[in-house]
């Protein structure tokens, strides 16, 4: 005869294995969690395109000139040299999450964005001038 607890442990396995890629499917944006959702707060919008143009560029993708409206939210586009095309949402100040798009969430766009609006790992401060601050003195 057959233990009774043995009949549970498969269907178990298979329930907890199942869930695994559900819960990926339900994984937070980046832009809701510190520090980017406070860098996206405190910026201004033409900052924050600024930002996603020069992100979506360090990923290989070449960004519209143009910045599109959707919805009332900014959107930035760009495509790869494969053509494929993402787009980033800026939503209005006061908007939780403040940008959404198609980079994933584990892409290296969202780190750059959070670096580009000032976040750890900023750019170092360009290294002072040797130059005087009046041009007449030597």
């Amino acid at each position: 005869m057959a233990h009774p607890m043995r009949r549970f442990v498969f269907p178990s396995f298979l329930l907890v294995a199942s869930l695994g890629p559900a819960c990926a499917v339900v994984s937070r944006s980046p832009a809701l969690g510190p520090p980017l959702r406070d860098h996206l707060a405190k910026a201004d919008t033409s900052t924050i395109e600024d930002a996603s143009r020069t992100c979506l560029n360090e990923g290989g993708y070449k960004p519209d000139d143009v910045t599109g409206d959707a919805e009332g939210a900014n959107v930035v586009s760009a495509k790869n040299s494969e053509k494929v095309r993402v787009s980033v949402y800026i939503q209005a100040r006061g908007t939780t999450p403040r940008v959404t798009g198609d980079p994933p969430y584990d892409d290296p766009f969202w780190k750059c964005l959070d670096r580009e609006l000032g976040g750890s790992g900023s750019k170092p401060a360009p290294a002072p001038s040797a130059k005087p601050a009046n041009p007449d003195e030597p």
